[in-house]
């Protein structure tokens, strides 16, 4: 999914995304996959993770969401599936249980993405 921002620009290698002035974003990171799904009523076949205005308070809804869903730890470790889960529906801008609908190999794929990046941060 492309964003206004994003129509403009054309993809750097696995991560970061180049602009039209030949700068990388490596904050923005474009994951395909390979069996295209329906998200907010488009087909899509590469999904783009844009965490360039991650703040600390979006971190911190994510952990009070995942405590309200019965997970007494929260957020509690970069290795928990469901915190990768909500990290990357904020970055694509959908929501967690559209990306559950993703092929095992490319929702795999996705949450190794979105762990390296904020490994690598």
């Amino acid at each position: 999914m492309k964003n206004e921002q994003q129509n403009e620009q054309v993809l750097g290698e696995n991560h970061g995304v180049v602009t039209n002035q030949g700068e990388t974003n490596p904050n923005i990171i474009t994951v395909p996959i390979k069996k295209p799904i329906e998200i907010n009523g488009e087909k899509v076949n590469e999904l783009i993770l844009d965490f360039t205005d991650l703040t600390g308070k979006d971190i911190l809804k994510i952990d009070t969401e995942l405590r309200m869903d019965g997970r007494p730890g929260g957020f509690d470790s970069i290795y928990n599936q469901d915190a990768m889960l909500k990290l990357a529906a904020r970055g694509i801008g959908c929501i967690p249980p559209d990306l559950e609908k993703l092929h095992g190999a490319d929702f795999f794929e996705l949450l190794l993405q979105v762990r390296n990046f904020f490994i690598q941060w």
